[in-house]
């Protein structure tokens, strides 16, 4: 049991207090498909991780168990390293799930040992996606063009974040939760 009583559902590679990523499902395809086709989101697709390449997740909501947007972790097409992308549905903006689960993949990612920087793209166009990036401690590495075959060319932002940082930000942010608030991600950087 976990707070509250709750069940952990065992489907579900990583939690926080209000979402839960786990592995897409067929059943997720055309809820993710709807949320995704919102003008608002698709021209800001930008994940450089070959198709089959990431482990593809769907972040849901824990109390409703809806889908809300997606996320993946794989090699970045860009070179070496390790890519982390998601994005959010128009309709759950706001409450700061991107946050909240961006916190929750960057840390599943350094879960493995061998994992010594995370890489993460944005479109130039997208400020929204570069907030959150910057408040889950990447930072600026470097702009370009970036050409994939679904979408064509489009200019990207590159951060990165390395393990280092990443453990002195945990450490800082160790003992911070909000009151009441009990396992709720914290705040890793202003």
């Amino acid at each position: 049991m976990r707070d509250g009583g709750e069940k952990k559902d065992a489907s579900y590679l990583l939690e926080t207090a209000r979402l839960a990523l786990r592995r897409q499902r067929a059943e997720d395809a055309i809820a993710l498909q709807a949320l995704a086709a919102n003008p608002a989101i698709a021209p800001n697709l930008c994940s450089t991780i070959p198709p089959g390449d990431g482990a593809a997740m769907v972040i849901v909501e824990r109390r409703t168990t809806r889908p809300i947007g997606a996320a993946t972790h794989g090699p970045t097409g860009l070179g070496t390293g390790l890519e982390v992308a998601l994005w959010i549905g128009e309709p759950f903006w706001e409450r700061g799930y991107g946050t909240e689960a961006a916190q929750a993949l960057v840390d599943y990612a350094f879960a493995d040992p061998e994992v010594g920087v995370l890489w993460c793209s944005s479109r130039v166009t997208n400020p929204r996606g570069r907030r959150v990036i910057e408040k889950c401690g990447f930072q600026f590495r470097s702009s370009g063009m970036v050409r994939l075959p679904e979408r064509g060319a489009f200019p990207i932002e590159r951060f990165a974040l390395d393990r280092r940082n990443w453990a002195s930000l945990k450490s800082w942010g160790a003992g911070q939760a909000a009151p009441g608030v009990g396992d709720a991600p914290r705040e890793t950087a202003a």
